[in-house]
């Protein structure tokens, strides 16, 4: 699995997995939202599980007003 989609509160979001480090890099929109480390024995249902913690712990950024590109 390199890449998952799922649909969050009316937004597409996707977790992609980078090779160097292995990490799990969550878009919206193609915007970057966050990434976090790939655990070698992790499956589908733990990454969107992941992404959905994520998600609920820093719901304003699901507006893209809200994400400044760079950090912030």
């Amino acid at each position: 699995m390199k890449q998952l989609s799922l649909e969050y509160r009316g937004k597409q979001i996707t977790a992609t997995l980078g090779d160097e480090p292995p990490m799990w890099y969550v878009t919206i929109g193609g915007t970057a939202l966050t990434k976090f480390p790939a655990r070698p024995e992790e499956t589908e249902t733990s990454v969107r599980g992941r992404v959905l913690v994520w998600l609920e712990a820093n719901p304003d950024m699901l507006d893209r007003d809200q994400i400044i590109l760079g950090g912030g």
